[in-house]
């Protein structure tokens, strides 16, 4: 029953007169429409996942009852009591990048307090939480890393969590300044994206962002933050639209065609010429597309020899793989873009049986070598990525004493981004402007020494590199001591080739 007719009723009981009933029925149809009105005049804001310690971005993951003490604490501004929860919590889940990044708020909050004249110079993260959380972890080590180095010093915050009744002594920068990180979630959905960029751009007090991850995010977001001048610099995206896509869009990895080319030039070893190519990808992401075309022109026929496509909704890895051989196939690229085709390509490397596998920078993830690795080192599974950890890296081996893991690609990029942000601050001499770090960044003269090289930006924001080939190549490998497979460094001239 209809709410008109439920009204009618009662009217109807009431014994009212019928001119009323009629009056009454056309008033609520009257005010069902001024609502529909209202609605269609003024849309509904959306809502916007956004922290600077308040709330987690990773509801669905564990959260130690310290932490969401300290949310408490820090949503009432207790920043005191927040500090000391957040460094409790560390003490227990010290790989939590998201906490360390709630604590150097708060530590800045705090600051800020007992000392006015400090300054918080604010810049935010997007990440896609939602829809990628271990990626998204990755991402926030690299921010939380370098804002930990800013406003305390790495060895102050670490002894902070070992020590949670240490007095905690955080200066800041030379300039009497603290950086906060606010972090936004843009769930892996590029309107999302878009709209945490109409956010972003409004908040006049944030100077630039760090994000997002990938090149479809990048894309739909980049086209607001350069409209409304707010600097972004993605320490993830790769695609080649990205290029010359606007003054404000900067960019720390290599493009496709720099991956596409290094994995070309791998496979070019004399064992593999003349070899027919076939790719699994997914159409119409701007990352997929981006890397199998760039791929594509390389090869002597300029075409794959089979296609499949990851996203089909009748997709069979058996069949991807039978009928690649069918078409003479040697080599398979895999290019996935999701989470969800990052699983059926794991399905492929599982059933290659003998097929060469190349894959982009998207298949480099713990999942490829936890559920496929034997498969994806006996069929010499080769990856194109910015920068791999190296043992003797002082990077490398300052972050995994910090985070007591090892890092990868994606957090050494984006430890970059934010230096390179503050970097560029620091000349400004205390007069931040969004348009002045822009033409800071994009000024020929700048540069910054960063994790991954050298850090210099055309007038266009793409990065300038010195030697165009600055991809590094990684395989498949049981670990020599532990025996578990993992992604391990291709050094020059010592590649791995089954035959």
């Amino acid at each position: 029953m209809t709410q008109q007719n439920i009204w009618y009723k009662f009217l109807q009981r009431a014994k009212l007169p019928l001119e009323l009933v009629g009056l009454s029925i056309a008033a609520i149809l009257l005010l069902k429409d001024v609502d529909q009105l209202i609605k269609t005049i003024i849309p509904e804001i959306p809502k916007i996942n956004s922290s600077i310690g308040e709330k987690t971005m990773f509801p669905s993951g564990e959260i130690s009852s310290e932490k969401k003490l300290g949310m408490e604490d820090f949503n009432n501004k207790r920043f005191s009591s927040a500090i000391y929860q957040f460094r409790k919590s560390l003490n227990s889940y010290k790989n939590d990048p998201e906490t360390v990044i709630f604590l150097n708020n708060a530590i800045a909050k705090q600051t800020k307090i007992l000392n006015p004249t400090r300054e918080i110079l604010q810049i935010a993260v997007s990440i896609p939480a939602a829809g990628e959380p271990n990626i998204s972890q990755e991402i926030l080590r690299g921010v939380a890393q370098f804002q930990s180095e800013f406003n305390c010093g790495l060895s102050e915050i670490s002894l902070a969590i070992k020590d949670t009744q240490s007095q905690l002594n955080c200066q800041g920068s030379s300039n009497n300044t603290f950086l906060q990180v606010t972090i936004t979630d843009d769930k892996y959905q590029p309107e999302t994206a878009k709209q945490i960029a109409e956010y972003l751009v409004k908040q006049r007090k944030i100077i630039a962002v760090i994000g997002h991850y990938s090149s479809e995010m990048t894309l739909q977001a980049g086209q607001v933050y350069n409209k409304h001048k707010l600097v972004v610099i993605s320490p993830t995206s790769t695609s080649t639209r990205l290029s010359n896509f606007g003054k404000f869009v900067f960019k720390i990895p290599p493009s496709d065609r720099i991956a596409a080319q290094t994995l070309f030039n791998y496979l070019n070893q004399e064992i593999f010429l003349d070899k027919n190519v076939a790719v699994a990808y997914v159409p119409n992401n701007k990352y997929s597309e981006s890397l199998t075309r760039e791929f594509e022109m390389l090869l002597k026929m300029k075409k794959f020899v089979h296609k499949c496509y990851l996203d089909a909704g009748n997709f069979s890895a058996q069949d991807c793989v039978e009928q690649a051989k069918n078409q003479g196939a040697e080599v398979m690229l895999l290019v996935p873009a999701t989470d969800i085709t990052l699983t059926k390509a794991i399905g492929v490397i599982d059933n290659a049986k003998g097929l060469k596998l190349l894959g982009g920078d998207s298949i480099y993830n713990y999942r490829v070598v936890n559920d496929a690795g034997e498969e994806a080192a006996q069929n010499n599974l080769t990856v194109a990525i910015p920068w791999h950890r190296h043992p003797n890296s002082e990077f490398s081996q300052t972050a995994q004493k910090f985070w007591n893991a090892e890092i990868n690609w994606r957090t050494a990029t984006s430890y970059d981004a934010t230096q390179t942000i503050i970097k560029a601050v620091d000349e400004m001499a205390g007069n931040y402007s969004r348009q002045k770090l822009q033409r800071i960044l994009s000024n020929p003269n700048f540069s910054v020494e960063g994790v991954t090289g050298e850090i210099r930006f055309s007038e266009l924001g793409d990065r300038q590199f010195l030697n165009i080939d600055k991809s590094v190549l990684v395989q498949v490998k049981p670990n020599a001591k532990s025996g578990k497979y993992e992604f391990i460094i291709l050094e020059e001239g010592n590649s791995t080739i089954n035959n």
